[in-house]
């Protein structure tokens, strides 16, 4: 009697089908983790190329500064009345590299390690040197880029200077 209540008739297969579709589950729950996981690591890495493009571009703008209030006479500065478009690289070829020898650096050159092309400024007068004034003052555009090519960032400030 014992061997006929589990004989192979009575059984169905539903722990099979139970087991099959519980690792189906675990499959879908694995696979779906890895792929957080693999978006995770992207905007992290984003995040950290889009900081060194932005460090990069600090310091050419603080460098910029440096030159600005270090130089003898603002009247030696490179500078332009145009700004450069952000958007295009291609408008940034006449703008002063950062380690770049410039008879006007008063400050040692600096390059940043790790990016795909050292940052660059641009400095503009926005009044000669104006008595009336009392100050000379400069926008300082700088760009950085990171470890790759699409990660540029643009900062821009303004530099005031007591008239000497």
């Amino acid at each position: 009697m014992f061997n006929q209540a589990f004989s192979h008739k009575n059984q169905s297969g539903m722990v099979l089908i139970t087991g099959l579709i519980f690792l189906l589950l675990m499959t879908i729950l694995g696979m779906t983790s890895v792929q957080t996981t693999t978006l995770d690591e992207r905007m992290a890495s984003n995040l950290n190329d889009r900081n060194r493009a932005f460090q990069a571009a600090e310091i050419a703008l603080r460098q910029a500064e440096n030159q600005i209030m270090t130089i003898a006479s603002p009247f030696n500065l490179s500078t332009t009345t145009v700004a450069p478009d952000p958007n295009d690289d291609d408008g940034w070829t006449d703008e002063i590299a950062v380690d770049e020898d410039n008879e006007n650096d008063m400050i040692d050159p600096v390059t940043v390690p790790d990016v795909v092309a050292q940052p660059v400024y641009v400095i503009q007068c926005f009044n000669a040197d104006d008595p009336a004034c009392g100050i000379s003052r400069y926008r300082v555009t700088a760009r950085g880029q990171g470890a790759i090519a699409t990660s540029v960032v643009v900062l821009e400030t303004i530099v005031a200077r007591p008239i000497d």
